[in-house]
């Protein structure tokens, strides 16, 4: 896929916030997840009702949807509105999947009152999930949910990053690891994060009885076998 868009930079207070955000997740080794949202028909919008009332209808949706997302949540706007980001800290590619559904389903249901206008604002969103395997700038990370919409190929209502879509391709081929801290345990081993999987282990082997660390494994010993017989 081909870049089309390049986002250079982001307003110093947002991306003091997205910095924030990544160094947070990075600390406490949690996913981070970005959402880009592309509204659609805002030409044929703008020639109906005019560029005044276009920044009015932008601003009140930017406003709308900051008092309906998370607190935790980082809202941004790009090209005056036209565009928009949500950060997700601590968010897995199943909860931006989720949350970028949740959005549709609310766009798609609202009608924007700016004068005696009633306006839909269908729109496009684009999932990106921060890869385990590489270290992302701020604006790497905004370009790359960006440009998954840029893609003239792939017309869907929500598309993926390369990264986004492997983690799910992977989360759903895990269909054992439903609860929270079997998903981050396999986002650690999937990232081949060897020494953080093991800081995060160390501690719960340490505290297990003996019966059940020796329990484990004999476990452990029965996947390795597999593994080496395929």
């Amino acid at each position: 896929m081909t870049a089309v868009t390049t986002i250079r930079r982001a307003s110093s207070h947002s991306q003091q916030m997205i910095d924030q955000a990544m160094s947070l997740c990075r600390r406490h080794q949690q996913p981070l997840s970005i959402l880009a949202v592309q509204f659609q028909e805002l030409p044929s919008i703008k020639a109906d009702i005019g560029a005044e009332r276009i920044e009015r209808l932008l601003a009140n949706v930017l406003h709308q949807l900051h008092a309906i997302k998370r607190c935790e949540d980082g809202l941004l706007s790009y090209q005056s509105g036209q565009s928009l980001f949500m950060i997700l800290p601590a968010t897995a590619v199943d909860g931006a999947l989720a949350m970028a559904q949740r959005l549709q389903q609310w766009l798609s249901s609202q009608e924007f009152q700016i004068d005696e206008f009633c306006i839909s604002m269908p729109a496009r969103i684009g999932v990106h999930c921060v890869s385990a395997r590489e270290e992302e700038s701020v604006v790497q990370l905004l370009n790359r949910a960006f440009n998954a919409l840029e893609d003239t190929k792939d017309t869907a209502e929500i598309v993926f990053t390369e990264p986004a879509r492997k983690q799910l391709d992977a989360l759903q081929s895990s269909p054992k690891a439903n609860d929270r801290l079997s998903r981050e345990l396999l986002e650690l081993a999937n990232g081949k994060n060897q020494a953080s999987l093991m800081e995060v282990l160390s501690p719960a082997l340490s505290a297990l009885d003996e019966q059940l660390r020796l329990k484990l494994v004999d476990q452990l010993l029965e996947v390795s076998t597999q593994a080496r017989a395929m």
